[in-house]
C-alpha cells in the first residue's frame, strides 16, 4: 500500500512539474513574440475566447480578435522600440503563472489629446496568465504603474 501511495505521490509530482514547465515555456513563446514585434504571432497565443483585464483602466477586453487589437494597440502602437522582459520572481500554480515585468521603450503619439514626443520610459508591473490545455492563453491580466508611466511622459 505504501509504494502504491508513493507512486502516486510521485506520478502527481511528476504531471505537476511537466505542467509547469509547459506553462512556462508557452509564457516564454508570447514574451518572444512581442520582443519580435510580431502581432500575428502574438495572435496566435490566444485562445479564441481569450480575456484580457488591464486594473489601471479597469476594463476587461474578450475574444481574440478583440484582445489582440486592444494589447497590441495599448502597449506597441506608439512605443515601436517597445520591450517587455520578465523580471523577478515567477510562481507557478497550476496553469496559471505570476510573473513581474519591466516595459519600456520610446513614446511617440498621442495620449489623449496630448502629442508625446521622444519620451524614453520604463514601468514595473506584474500579470497573470492562465493556459489551457491546448496550450493558449484563455486569460491574461496586467497591473501596473499608470501613474508613473504618465508621470514619465510628460502627461501630469
Amino acid at each position: 500500500m505504501k509504494r502504491i501511495v508513493l507512486l502516486l505521490m510521485f506520478g502527481l509530482l511528476s504531471l505537476s512539474q511537466a505542467n509547469e514547465s509547459k506553462v512556462e515555456e508557452v509564457l516564454d513563446g508570447y514574451m518572444n513574440a512581442w520582443a519580435e514585434h510580431n502581432i500575428t504571432k502574438i495572435d496566435s497565443y490566444y485562445s479564441t475566447d481569450v480575456i484580457w483585464y488591464d486594473l489601471p483602466s479597469d476594463t476587461t477586453t474578450k475574444g481574440k480578435k478583440a484582445v489582440t487589437k486592444a494589447i497590441t494597440d495599448a502597449f506597441m502602437a506608439y512605443v515601436p522600440d517597445m520591450f517587455w522582459v520578465k523580471m523577478g520572481d515567477i510562481f507557478v500554480s497550476g496553469n496559471t503563472i505570476t510573473y513581474e515585468w519591466t516595459y519600456g521603450g520610446t513614446f511617440n503619439g498621442l495620449w489623449g489629446e496630448k502629442k508625446v514626443k521622444n519620451k524614453k520610459f520604463s514601468i514595473k508591473g506584474i500579470s497573470t496568465t492562465t493556459i489551457d490545455k491546448q496550450g493558449k492563453i484563455v486569460a491574461q491580466k496586467d497591473y501596473y504603474d499608470l501613474f508613473g508611466f504618465m508621470k514619465q511622459l510628460g502627461v501630469l
